[in-house]
């Protein structure tokens, strides 16, 4: 089989898969896992010093299995993390290098669509998530307001097919969070329903929950 296959071909993503299957790892101490277009290395070591020099064996056999299927890497766009459970802060590793271009240390990274921070405690992630649901609900707002002529049904609709899923996506990755960033979740849910229903403040958000049957968090309590 040839590489160089172009984009777009009927047999591309059997072709994909095939040699992707071919991307061997060098050492047992290393897992790889590829989804899409995402692909991570992941190790773990007890020292970052032998960390370091797996991972340099590493990348010398992926530079020769990208040489040899011709795959372009960008490694700007590139980066590690080192996971500690260190409370103090861990001196930044030497950096390592593939097709002679470092490789950068990061404190945070976006994979699968989430914020991974080096101590996991998913406060970036969830505050992104915030951030993005309330941008949102703004763009949605000629809809969702007392002048709209939507009914209610459709703007639930609306925060059901546009936010909801944004917000709760990979929901059992981050839940072992701190609860006091869990608890801005629910805030936001409690928003969205609230202009969609174009209720008053003093209307419980208990209440609109169990009228709507809207199912939120697991680890949501009302009191």
């Amino acid at each position: 089989m040839r590489p160089g296959r172009a984009e777009g071909g009927i047999i591309s993503p059997a072709l994909f898969s095939l040699y992707a299957k071919d991307m061997r790892l060098s050492s047992r101490h290393f897992e790889l896992d590829l989804y899409m277009h995402d692909t991570a290395v992941i190790a773990k070591f007890c020292q970052t010093a032998l960390l370091l020099k797996y991972l340099e064996t590493y990348l010398s056999d992926l530079e020769r299995w990208l040489s040899e299927w011709r795959i372009v890497m960008k490694v700007s766009k590139r980066s590690a993390m080192l996971f500690t459970k260190a409370v103090r802060r861990t001196p930044t590793p030497r950096p390592v290098q593939l097709f002679t271009e470092p490789i950068r240390w990061v404190d945070t990274a976006r994979y699968l669509r989430m914020t991974i921070d080096k101590q996991l405690p998913w406060s970036t992630h969830i505050d992104h998530v915030r951030k993005k649901a309330v941008h949102r609900l703004g763009t949605l707002g000629l809809l969702l307001n007392c002048r709209s002529s939507l009914s209610i049904r459709n703007g639930v609709l609306l925060y059901k097919q546009l936010i909801s899923p944004m917000m709760d996506y990979a929901y059992h990755v981050w839940r072992p969070a701190a609860r006091s960033h869990i608890r801005k979740m629910p805030v936001i849910h409690s928003k969205c329903l609230r202009v969609a229903t174009i209720n008053p403040c003093y209307i419980c958000k208990k209440q609109i929950h169990n009228d709507l049957v809207v199912a939120t968090l697991p680890t949501i309590s009302y009191h």
